[in-house]
């Protein structure tokens, strides 16, 4: 019991001869700053998940994996001359629709860390931010969404990822 108290670890209910195993281990925020500063200086790596509303486009540069963290390279691009305020960026997990049904939304993600968070893009400008996920378990049928809301606009971009494409992310 005393070893229960110095470390933390929880020894009820379990027999005398199993020994107690330690949690997870937390995402270290100095490795998690190191590997998003290298990746917001990489070229681009995917090509094929994107999506543009009006003259608002939302880019995946690439998409890296390390341990069990996710990392998601988005690049947020304003060619008009209006300012783009956003409101949020989420990670959603969706289900397919079925039968002519629209998908549904079955769990919100929030990450882990975010490096260099974007607030808003000016007119004629771009931002990149670096957003960690935890590795999320997807089945048949489900698809992970990238959303972005503008705050008291219509301009809402979305890009759905397939679990193949989680699944070859590039090693960090």
């Amino acid at each position: 019991m005393l070893f229960a108290f110095l470390t933390g670890y929880a020894l009820l209910s379990q027999p005398d001869n199993v020994v107690a195993q330690p949690p997870p281990a937390a995402y270290n925020k100095i490795m998690l700053k190191a590997c998003c500063t290298k990746i917001a200086k990489d070229i681009r790596r995917i090509y094929f998940l994107s999506n543009q509303n009006g003259k608002m486009k939302l880019v995946v540069r690439g998409l890296y994996t390390r341990g069990t963290a996710l990392f998601f390279a988005l690049r947020l691009r304003n060619r008009s001359s209006l300012t783009y305020n956003i409101d949020s960026i989420g990670f959603f997990v969706m289900q397919k629709g079925v039968h002519k049904q629209p998908p549904l939304r079955l769990s919100r993600l929030a990450p882990v860390y975010v490096y260099d968070s974007a607030v808003r893009v000016n007119g004629l400008g771009q931002v990149t931010s670096v957003m960690v996920l935890p590795r999320p378990k997807l089945v048949r049928g489900q698809r992970l969404l990238i959303e972005v809301s503008e705050k008291n606009g219509g301009r809402q971009l979305q890009v759905l990822a397939s679990p193949f494409i989680l699944q070859n992310a590039r090693l960090i």
